[in-house]
């Protein structure tokens, strides 16, 4: 198997005064490990890797899938686990919980694997790309396909319980779907025609639904993040939103160009549009700062201690002080870096588009 290229780490410039040098760069991470998961490939033309890392809550296993149809389960030292063969890309990130891993693949099966050993439980075909994360609430695992379905299957046997799916709209949709969000008895889905729904877990039936997405060529709600009572999301078409979580009815709305990515946390909305990086306001989305991305909408954003993680393809793994938007530092893998980052205390680990996995521990 050969080495991706060599890490390397590039900086913002900070402009000196006249006389005076910069200061030096910050050491905010050191990189622990790199172990390359995927075999280069002649005429492998600027790979992508998409699946994001998961980490389970002791630490003790990272588990990522990737472009080749292997899903991969590392210890904290970077030594291999147990690997999976799916029969096409894992392009979502895994879920963990009680010693399952729950994994959607673009073969159509929704898989669950013991997390120790990485044995088949069982397998869900869905016949539908699955390319998101899962989420498990009242013994169900719910995922969303790239297809504008959602499915919910028991989590002990994997058996179909109900599915709620919306016809794609007409003509071209930004490729991606978000992952599902949970809250008490109630599922939230997003859908490429910019509509947005509350399902009722148990029965699968609609609570609300609401279409939210401004007028425009590309209405996909790829992104959606719960907090404080309300979900918030992005929609290409030209907004990020807030609703209300009991009636979807819209809190506030504001005017931001292909936004495509959103968390809420920490009392703030934190959001990729076009090609800038946001903090608003929970409350009523007043810009707190934006900052230029210097790349693309690509993976989820991660909060690590004081940074805000945002991959953004091309443009790298980029680090940014989450209280002032500054960005702090570049991770540059040599191919870009696309893939949700996974975050346990003080360690991050990071998919690069080659392949390689990097072990990165935090200041």
């Amino acid at each position: 198997m050969l080495l991706a290229p060599l890490v390397a780490l590039a900086l913002t410039a900070i402009p000196a005064e006249a006389g005076h040098m910069p200061p030096a760069p910050r050491e905010i991470f050191t990189i622990a490990w790199m172990k390359p998961l995927v075999a280069a490939e002649l005429g492998d033309y600027q790979p992508q890797e998409l699946g994001g890392v998961a980490v389970d809550p002791s630490g003790q296993f990272a588990v990522v899938g990737t472009r080749d149809g292997w899903l991969h389960a590392l210890h904290p030292d970077g030594k291999l686990a147990w690997e999976f063969q799916g029969k096409g890309p894992f392009a979502g990130e895994p879920l963990i919980d009680g010693g399952t891993v729950y994994a959607g693949c673009h073969d159509g099966w929704l898989y669950a694997l013991d997390l120790a050993t990485g044995a088949l439980r069982w397998k869900y075909d869905a016949k539908e790309q699955l390319g998101t994360r899962p989420a498990l609430v009242k013994g169900l695992v719910v995922v969303a396909s790239l297809q504008d379905t959602v499915f919910a299957v028991d989590a002990a046997s994997g058996a179909w319980k109900w599915h709620h799916r919306r016809d794609l709209g007409e003509g071209f949709t930004i490729h991606g779907a978000a992952s599902v969000q949970v809250d008490g008895g109630r599922v939230f889905a997003a859908y490429s025609d910019g509509t947005v729904a509350a399902i009722d877990v148990v029965s699968g039936q609609i609570r609300w639904e609401q279409h939210v997405a401004p007028s425009g060529r590309y209405q996909d709600v790829d992104s959606i993040s719960l907090a404080g009572g309300r979900l918030y999301l992005a929609a290409y078409s030209g907004a990020i939103m807030a609703l209300d979580l009991a009636t979807g009815k819209a809190l506030w709305s504001q005017p931001h160009a292909s936004a495509a990515r959103v968390l809420a946390d920490r009392g703030a909305v934190l959001a990729v549009a076009g090609s800038e990086v946001l903090s608003l306001s929970e409350a009523g989305g007043k810009v707190n700062w934006k900052t230029p991305l210097h790349g693309s909408a690509s993976g989820a954003l991660r909060l690590a201690g004081r940074w805000l993680l945002v991959p953004a393809g091309e443009g790298g793994l980029r680090f940014y002080e989450e209280a002032s938007g500054r960005l702090v530092r570049v991770l540059d893998a040599g191919s870009g870096i696309s893939s949700t980052p996974g975050i346990h205390g003080q360690r991050a680990y990071v998919l690069s588009n080659a392949g390689t996995l990097l072990a990165l521990d935090l200041e």
